[in-house]
Formats: C-alpha cells, sequence, structure tokens
C-alpha cells in the first residue's frame, strides 16, 4: 500500500487576510480623509460665516443667511409686529380684565431671536454642524416684555379698578350731627403687578397675572374735636342779596345752620381730618334758591359761589350777588317791525339781529319766533344799589336819586323822532371824559355809553357836542328831543353827573 502525502499550503488565506486589511485600511483612511475634508469644509465655511449667520436659518419665515445678527433683527423687525402674540388677563381673584398680549408689551425680541439664529451650527457637535448645512432650520422666536408699555396698561387699568377710600363724612339726622366712619379702599399696585408679569414666562398664548392692590385706610376724626369745629362754623350768619333790575325788585336770604352743614365736609389735611367746605355744595345752594325764583333768573355761579366761599371764610356777613336773566322767545305779532319789537324788551334792535342772523326783518310774518336776548347784555356789571340815574322821555327831564332821596333834575335832551332814545333799563358800561363822533364828526364831552346804538357805537349821557368850529350843537334846545338818541345835558351839569357816577349804576330811560 502506497501512502502519497499531500503538503498543506497556507499562502492564500494569508493573502485573503492581507486583502481585508488593507480594505480596511483604505476605507479608515478614506473615512478619516473624508472627516478632514468635512472639518476643512465647516472650518473655511466657519471662516467665511464668521459673524453671519448660517444658511438654511429661518425665523418667522424670514431667511437669516448671510446676515449678522443686527442684520437679522433688523429683517425680523419688518414682520414681528404681524406676529400673533396671544391674550393676557389681569385678576383680582373676583374679575377678570382681558387684553392683547401685545398691550401689555409682550413683543418678539427680534434681537434675541436673531442672536439664537447665530448660534445654530456653531456648538462643538460635529453633527449640528453639519446638519445646518443639508436640513431647514426653524429658529422659534423669542419673546421679551416692554415694562415701559406695561407700566402704561397698568397705570390705565389702575384708574378703572382702584378704589380710593371713602373718608369719615358728616351727616345731618333729625338735626343731629353723625359723623359716619370712613370706609377702607384698594389702590393697585403697579410696580408689584409689574414683577408678577415680567416673572412670567413671556410666550405666546393666554398668560393670566394676579393683580397686587394695597390698602388704603382713611384717617378716623377725633369726633369731639369735629363737632367743636362744625359748631364754630355754623353758627356763622349769611345773609345774600340780589336786585332785579327788571322788576326794581330786592331778593334776600338768610343762610341757617342747616344750610351751611350741607357744605362742610372732611379732608384730610397733613394726615388728620379737618372740616372743610366744599365749593360744589356752596353751588348747589345757589342752585336750589335760583330754582325758588322762576323766570329762569339765577346767578353768575363761579363768581357767586367765590363770593359766599369768601364771606364764609371771613365768618359771614352780607354780600350782594349779581342775578341773571334769560333769553327770551318772542312770536311775531300782526304789525310787528324790528323796532316795535327792540322796543317792547327795550332791547337794542342791533342786539335783536345778532342773536336772530337767519331772520329777515323787511319779511316779517305772522307766528315768526325770535329770541330776545338776555337783559344781562345791557347791564353786565354788579348794579350799584345807592344811585340811580330816571330818563323820562314824555318830561324830557333827568333825575339823580341817592339813597332813593332826589338828588338832581335837570332838563335834557333826548333823541329825535327818527332817531329815537331806546326806552328800558341800563347801566353806565364805560366813560370818557371827551368822546369823538367820528359819524357826526363832534365831540362829546364827560360821555358815559349806556348801550350798543349799532356795531361798536354807543348811545350814551353827554354834555353838549362841539362841532369842529367850536360851535355848541343843540344849545338852547334842552328840553326836547334834538340828539341823535344820546340824552343831553347842559354844561355844569353833564360834569357834574360823570364825576358822581360810577360805572355799575343803573339808567333806567322812561
Amino acid at each position: 500500500m502506497t501512502v502519497t502525502e499531500t503538503p498543506i499550503t497556507t499562502g492564500g488565506r494569508g493573502n485573503r487576510l492581507l486583502l481585508e486589511a488593507l480594505l480596511l485600511g483604505l476605507i479608515v483612511a478614506l473615512i478619516a480623509a473624508l472627516f478632514f475634508c468635512g472639518w476643512v469644509f465647516l472650518r473655511r465655511i466657519a471662516t467665511l460665516y464668521r459673524g453671519h449667520i448660517y444658511p438654511n436659518i429661518y425665523a418667522l419665515g424670514v431667511q437669516l443667511e448671510g446676515l449678522t445678527p443686527e442684520q437679522g433683527a433688523a429683517a425680523l423687525e419688518a414682520v414681528a409686529e404681524r406676529v400673533a402674540v396671544g391674550s393676557l388677563v389681569f385678576t383680582d381673584g373676583a374679575a377678570t380684565y382681558p387684553f392683547s398680549a401685545a398691550e401689555a408689551g409682550l413683543r418678539v425680541d427680534t434681537r434675541a431671536t436673531a442672536e439664537a439664529a447665530y448660534t445654530i451650527g456653531r456648538s462643538d457637535d460635529l453633527r449640528s454642524q453639519t446638519a445646518v448645512w443639508i436640513t431647514y432650520q426653524d429658529v422659534p422666536p423669542t419673546f421679551t416684555v416692554d415694562a415701559m408699555r406695561a407700566r402704561v396698561l397698568l397705570e390705565q387699568l389702575a384708574l378703572e379698578i382702584s378704589v380710593p377710600p371713602v373718608p369719615a363724612r358728616l351727616q345731618l339726622e333729625q338735626g343731629q350731627l353723625i359723623i359716619v366712619p370712613g370706609e377702607s379702599g384698594r389702590v393697585l399696585n403697579i410696580e408689584g403687578t409689574l414683577v408678577q408679569l415680567l416673572a412670567l414666562p413671556a410666550e405666546p398664548g393666554h398668560i393670566t397675572v394676579p393683580l397686587v392692590f394695597e390698602t388704603v385706610t382713611p384717617p378716623q376724626p377725633d369726633a369731639e374735636l369735629v363737632r367743636e369745629q362744625v359748631t364754630a362754623l355754623t353758627s356763622r350768619r349769611i345773609e345774600l342779596f340780589a336786585y332785579d333790575v327788571l322788576t326794581n325788585e330786592m331778593l334776600t336770604w338768610a343762610l341757617e345752620s342747616d344750610t351751611l352743614i350741607e357744605w362742610l365736609y372732611l379732608e384730610e389735611i397733613a394726615g388728620e381730618p379737618q372740616v372743610s367746605v366744599d365749593p360744589a355744595a356752596v353751588r348747589a345752594t345757589l342752585e336750589q334758591l335760583a330754582a325758588a325764583l322762576g323766570d329762569g333768573r339765577g346767578f353768575r355761579y363761579e363768581e357767586a359761589t367765590r363770593q359766599l366761599l369768601d364771606i364764609f371764610t371771613a365768618g359771614g356777613g352780607r354780600v350782594q350777588l349779581y342775578l341773571t336773566h334769560p333769553e327770551r322767545v318772542y312770536t311775531v305779532r300782526q304789525g310787528d317791525t324790528l323796532t316795535s319789537i327792540s322796543a317792547q324788551f327795550g332791547m337794542p334792535p342791533g342786539l335783536v339781529m345778532e342773536a336772530n342772523p337767519q331772520i329777515d326783518y323787511d319779511r316779517l310774518s305772522v307766528g315768526q319766533t325770535l329770541i330776545i336776548p338776555s337783559q344781562d347784555l345791557l347791564t353786565p356789571y354788579m348794579p350799584i344799589l345807592d344811585r340811580r340815574i330816571v330818563i323820562s322821555i314824555a318830561e324830557q327831564r333827568l333825575r339823580v336819586y341817592e339813597n332813593g332821596a332826589l338828588l338832581y333834575d335837570w332838563p335834557t335832551s333826548t333823541g329825535m323822532a327818527d332817531s329815537p332814545t331806546l326806552r328800558g333799563v341800563f347801566q353806565i358800561v364805560s366813560k370818557e371824559e371827551n368822546a369823538y363822533a367820528s359819524q357826526w364828526d363832534l365831540w362829546m364831552p364827560y360821555f358815559m355809553a349806556i348801550y350798543p346804538a349799532g356795531g361798536t357805537v354807543y348811545n350814551g349821557i353827554h354834555e353838549l357836542p362841539i362841532l369842529q368850529n367850536g360851535q355848541r350843537l343843540w344849545e338852547g334846545n334842552l328840553g326836547r328831543p334834538a340828539s341823535f338818541g344820546c340824552i343831553i345835558l347842559g354844561i355844569p351839569q353833564a360834569e357834574t353827573l360823570f364825576r358822581w357816577a360810577d360805572i355799575g349804576v343803573i339808567v333806567a330811560i322812561e
């Protein structure tokens, strides 16, 4: 038997292992090369985009590639206002006060959003660095609260929801003074509420912010001290009087303690309750007095209120009030003319025309209504009660009264038939020692204006007029109508009256 030996060969297996090792090394080298190339690429790109946002990065739908953070913020500003930031509700636990979050100052922080976009792809993580080049990157917006705008909103809200404390007050019950204790109030703590708002996450959506309040407690008065003050104040006596120039009636009122106590209230002065006078209550008293007068009469309320406050502060006394009269409405009758209507009311035609600019006075019709201006236009000054001038057109006399007694009785000349002197109740409204009448080119010594004759021209009382040649007009005519509407006096009489009569003296023309 013959045995044949076969030699074992290891060259093929070794070659395979060597091939595999070479292939593995090649792969590793390739991968290393790829990584190196990628690293070089990223470094190169990082150099190219140094200070600029990488590609494929968006925020609020705006592409930010290649922009610096500052440029990115500017680009986002153009769309930031259109971003819905949700709603915000302030609450005090019982009630809610809704606003849009934008009203409260919640807005997109474009700078912070652009900075966030800039950081994308700049971490040490190679995967995140690579992802920025191959995938879309949407940066969520960053929100912030504008503290100034939020404070303005809270200041407005504070006006609505703050409840001021109710101070202690005075009350009269069945003639007895009652001191009603004050009640606490609440005031919105704007700074505290703002802290609550800023502490919440600034994100769009529904935000609820608790309101912070401070309780304000009014000081409580010393009851005995208050009663002493009230007793002293209400023991003062005030007498009011007013003269009705149309009816020649004197009206008087005496204010008693039950009225004066209605003027008083408690206010805090230097941290302590003090008894003070309420101007609104003083005016209310005047309005009540006027309502009882009827005929639409009243007072110049601001002036009268100041007068009463002054006299009350002075400890009481007597004070004259100006009595006002309303406009009147007249219905035109058969045969009426502007002249006859004006004469009926003692109102200059020019003032009637100014009050009714839409009326054609050449075509008055029965039933038409006219506004007759207030008597106050003719007697604007506080009437001087101890002096009075009365002019009789029928007698052509001017009489002067002082304290009800006749002081002077002089002949006068009033207007001629074609330029009559108006009858009515007037007042000396201005004085001029030597007035010039350009319409007639003459001088009027010791002129005292009493009512408007048209435009800026006034009829008044004066001495015999002087023409440019020095001649006295109408000399020798006193005692009969002669003027263009003024009331003419002799040479010594006019100066005497001028020195005696003050502005505000009533002039009644009959």
